[in-house]
């Protein structure tokens, strides 16, 4: 089990545990990861299945790019 450093609160429920949850929405053909409570489900945050940022600047570092 994680520990919630932040002290972050489910705003439905009030528990203090997450998890992500790989998820395709309906009519979409991107995945997404969904920040949710443990308990009740409550999706509280959406990040993008691939780390953008890491993409990136592999990319760049190809291309001879400074970033």
């Amino acid at each position: 089990m994680s520990t919630n450093y932040s002290n972050s609160k489910c705003p439905s429920c009030n528990n203090s545990s997450f998890e992500m949850i790989e998820e395709t929405p309906k009519g979409s053909s991107f995945k997404l990861m969904f920040i949710r409570c443990k308990s009740c489900k409550t999706v509280v945050g959406v990040t993008d299945y691939f780390n953008t940022n890491f993409l990136l600047k592999k990319l760049a570092e190809k291309l001879n790019l400074e970033i």
